[in-house]
């Protein structure tokens, strides 16, 4: 059976996972790790691409970060900044945005599309020594839902340099709900989707609707992530520091990079661990640190900041009538039990998936997308954003003295309904009509033979794309 790839690439980390034998996985990188920073540096003339990129000496290489950022087309100057601000290459954005490498060896420029692909050609890597076949490497890449379509193409065209087969590019929320399968339910629901990364936050409102899946509300914010907190967590060390030593590591940009890579590893074991150990060589002027940081204490760290994330979920819930069903948490900040609680303590009698790791949700999305997409036979899309059209009203079907909703407005097309018709015996004939209202005007007509159908029979409607067609069975 074919394998089927699906990626997410955010703005900290990327990751990898697979579709084989209707079941999806997440890959594991060469450090054996699910989730590969998405950093690049330069160390001399060599490039290191993920965790090596992350550690070691920052001062010693060129580093991007949160590249992602900028592969949006109408990334603005606070993407810029924020971009030049945690990184140590330098940024030109005159004609064109190009990236200066510089080391004592070499100096390099590149631009954020050669980085992405290299990010790529990196999981490229991965996936060609988990695979036993050389067939081509299918994949569903997933983009913020606020991209343009020129935006995600680069994308794609970042992926098939690096030797991908991109089958389609689908929307983060969607993704996150089919990691969780919630669009094979017959029922329809309304799902909160909220993502936390790195840098970003984006909640929407997903409306899932006989296997369809539409975005009601949507929003998102450049100015809130993980990244906070993590800053939280290494003000609060370096005070710990100065407190003991006299020293300030605030006022050295080299051990505050140390602190910030020491606080980041810490936030994350404590999203499993009740403590963890931070110990950093050299933090300032030679001397070494060594911590226990409890997950009581970083949770009073971050206490402040809670009700800072709640407000976008409480914003995109203001003035939704309809009952949310489920609740979709993903993005690697969504690892934090007290963000976690706190973003379902909105919704307290609403059901919240969290059983897959946040950080892997959107990239399991993409790999079972992938295989669907391979089930269909001679399957091919030319067009990786497809619209679809939905049903703009309630469709009634009107017979005897009876008036019953067939189809209510937004049911997607080729979905099937049916009723069961009480008719008497001695019925001959019945005439069934359709409306677009309870007494909205005639849409069309139908008369069928009853004589030979057992009583009662069964009436079945299916929505095509330019009628319905009505059958008695």
């Amino acid at each position: 059976m074919s394998v089927a790839y699906g990626i997410h690439l955010g703005n900290s980390s990327a990751c990898l996972a697979s579709f084989t034998n209707g079941t999806a996985s997440v890959i594991a990188n060469d450090a054996g790790d699910r989730v590969t920073p998405a950093i690049i540096a330069l160390n001399g003339s060599e490039w290191e691409i993920g965790l090596p990129a992350k550690s070691g000496q920052p001062n010693s290489k060129s580093i991007i970060k949160h590249n992602k950022r900028l592969m949006n087309c109408d990334f603005n100057e606070e993407d810029l900044a924020y971009v030049e601000s945690s990184s140590s290459c330098r940024i030109q954005n005159d004609d064109k945005l190009v990236y200066e490498f510089e080391t004592s060896e070499t100096t390099f420029y590149s631009n954020p599309d050669n980085i992405t692909t290299k990010i790529y050609s990196k999981l490229y890597t991965i996936a060609s020594h988990s695979m036993r076949n050389e067939d081509d490497l299918k994949l569903v890449l997933a983009a913020p839902l606020n991209w343009t379509n020129e935006s995600r193409n680069r994308l794609v065209k970042c992926a098939e340099l690096a030797g991908f087969d991109v089958l389609q590019v689908i929307s983060e929320p969607a993704a996150a709900l089919l990691a969780y399968n919630v669009e094979e339910t017959e029922e329809d629901l309304n799902v909160l989707v909220y993502r936390l990364g790195g840098s970003t936050c984006a909640v929407s409102i997903a409306k899932v609707s006989g296997g369809f899946i539409t975005i009601e509300k949507n929003i998102f914010r450049s100015d809130l992530g993980g990244q906070c907190l993590t800053k939280d967590l290494a003000d609060y060390i370096a005070q710990e520091f100065k407190q003991k030593w006299k020293l300030d590591p605030q006022e050295s940009r080299r051990a505050m990079a140390k602190l910030l890579q020491h606080a980041d590893n810490c936030k994350h074991v404590l999203s499993t661990l009740n403590s963890a150990h931070v110990f950093i060589e050299s933090l300032l002027d030679g001397v070494d640190w060594s911590q226990n940081v409890s997950r009581a204490r970083f949770e009073n760290i971050i206490s402040s900041k809670i009700s800072a994330y709640i407000e976008p979920a409480q914003k995109v819930l203001e003035g939704f009538e309809e009952k949310i069903h489920k609740i979709v948490l993903c993005g690697g900040s969504m690892k934090i039990p007290k963000l976690q609680s706190a973003i379902a303590n909105l919704l307290p009698d609403v059901e919240v998936l969290s059983g897959i790791n946040p950080d892997e949700v959107i990239s399991i999305g993409c790999a079972r997308e992938a295989g669907l997409l391979l089930d269909i036979p001679e399957f091919s899309l030319q067009d990786l954003n497809t619209e679809v059209e939905f049903l703009a009203k309630n469709i009634y079907v009107k017979y005897l003295d009876q008036t019953v909703q067939m189809f209510k407005e937004g049911t997607p097309p080729f979905t099937q309904n049916t009723c069961s018709i009480e008719a008497s015996m001695d019925l001959k004939d019945i005439n069934f009509s359709l409306h677009d209202g309870p007494d909205g005007e005639q849409l069309a007509f139908e008369t069928f033979n009853v004589e030979n159908l057992a009583k009662p029979f069964t009436l079945k409607g299916t929505l095509q794309q330019s009628k319905i067609l009505l059958q008695v069975e």
